[in-house]
């Protein structure tokens, strides 16, 4: 019962974290262009992009490492844990420390401005702006090992609401030296200021917990080693996301021209919200069925994980029937008209969508306990396979109403392996998932009954 209460807790802190990045996209952009201007704008994207780019730099190192420390402080195996914490610590030091150097060496011998392409501003403002950019994802970055230990005491939404907060405060940051017309390092400056606050916050709270002595002699160079493999693994799944994401967007520019580039990346920009909220939940669950795992405690992973399953496919479908009303309407008051609306296409993408969901959410299994090596690959092999049929396809058949049949297929197969690994790991088969899925409907079903016979 406290899993679930704290996957409610995380839930709700990661819904106000989905709202404030809806609020962001849709109020800063217009700020920017109107006291910017267009070709400003374009130049702080560019400069932006670069440095979040950085944040792949510690190679899934973090999110390895955090899940490895949950599992081992449910087995109090504290020394591991403070091995792990001080390895992530001092890693994130030693790219950070190196990368600036590079960084600051470029600027200096070759300007970053002219690699660019940037016009509005001048070297010293690109080069400070960017050292002090990619600072602030580093610090981001150093905030995120303490997140072991929140995840490890079914704190985890206490992380997520100062993340939350850290971002908020950017944007009213962001807000205020734009309207003010500050030089752009001072905005720079005043932009890292959150996430220095933020860092210190989760130190100073987590000291209570488990506190961790820096120091380079303490490095663990076999821990360090041991975390290599699945913190590489991880590095698949941004990479086989960005491989669907752009390389669909090279094959549909290249076979069916701009215009219909515009209409294939809006409609998918809308129908992404859905596997926004199957983030949100499988982000809600994920401590929980690491802190499980750590414990041995398989039945509480099995329960879970299908009720999970069955949630996001609740969710999903309840989200498809209202597009399917409203969808149209929506994309076509979207785009004020200017942009065709393809309803076959559309159509597809939904179920693209619903398949993909679900294989999202039967994901967090692996992902959560650090034996995702297999299916990370698996996924990176279908995004491979996935953007190769669909340019085969579109040079045979230039129609936008292909693709979804092309992806439907790969993401159906991609969900039958990740079914299986988590069949294999929880010591069951496919008949007997679907009989679990039908008694867990009921058990959610007669749950959610009686809560609204008492609330009544």
């Amino acid at each position: 019962m406290v899993a679930y209460k704290a996957i409610i807790k995380n839930l709700a802190a990661n819904s106000f974290g989905m709202a404030i990045n809806f609020v962001a996209q849709i109020a800063m952009v217009p700020l920017f262009i109107t006291f910017w201007g267009v070709s400003k704008y374009a130049d702080w994207i560019l400069i932006t992009a670069l440095s979040t780019f950085f944040a792949m730099t510690d190679m899934g190192l973090n999110r390895a490492s955090n899940n490895e420390f949950v599992i081992q402080y449910q087995r109090h195996e504290y020394r591991r844990c403070e091995k792990l914490q001080l390895n992530a610590f001092l890693f994130i030091i030693l790219i950070f420390l190196c990368f600036t150097s590079v960084s600051a060496l470029v600027s200096t011998q070759w300007g970053l401005k002219g690699m660019l392409g940037v016009t509005s501003f001048t070297e010293v403002e690109v080069s400070a702006t960017f050292i002090l950019l990619l600072a602030q994802v580093f610090i981001t970055m150093y905030g995120r090992v303490y997140h072991g230990v929140f995840r490890a005491t079914a704190k985890t939404h206490i992380a997520i609401v100062v993340d939350n907060i850290i971002r908020i405060a950017e944007l009213i940051v962001l807000f205020f030296s734009v309207f003010l017309g500050f030089d752009i390092i001072v905005l720079s400056l005043l932009y890292i200021a959150p996430s220095i606050g933020g860092c210190i916050f989760k130190h100073i709270y987590t000291r209570s917990i488990f506190s961790v002595k820096l120091s380079f002699g303490n490095f663990d160079k076999d821990i360090f080693v041991s975390m290599i493999k699945p913190s590489l693994a991880f590095m698949a799944f941004p990479l086989g996301q960005a491989i669907q994401n752009q390389g669909l967007v090279f094959a549909v520019n290249t076979f069916l021209g701009g215009a219909v580039l515009v209409a294939f990346t809006t409609t998918r920009t809308l129908l992404n919200f859905l596997r926004q909220i199957m983030n949100m939940l499988s982000t809600s669950v994920n401590p929980e069925i690491c802190a499980a795992y750590g414990r041995k405690d398989y039945k509480a992973i099995f329960d879970i994980y299908y009720r999970s399953i069955i949630v996001t496919l609740v969710a999903t479908l309840v989200c498809m029937i209202a597009l399917l009303v409203t969808g149209k309407f929506i994309f076509l008051e979207w785009t004020k008209h200017a942009v065709p609306f393809d309803h076959t296409f559309f159509i597809g993408m939904l179920f693209v969508m619903l398949i993909s969901c679900i294989w999202g959410l039967a994901s967090v299994v692996p992902l959560s306990t650090n034996t995702h090596t297999k299916f990370t690959l698996t996924f990176l092999l279908f995004q491979f396979l996935g953007v190769g049929a669909c340019y085969v396809v579109l040079s045979l058949f230039p129609a936008l109403s292909y693709i979804p049949l092309v992806l439907f297929i790969t993401e159906t197969v991609l969900l039958i392996c990740v079914l299986k690994q988590n069949n294999k790991f929880l010591n069951t088969d496919f008949s007997e998932m679907v009989i679990s899925l039908w008694s867990q409907s009921k058990f959610l079903w007669n749950k959610g009954f009686r809560m609204i016979k008492i609330h009544h």
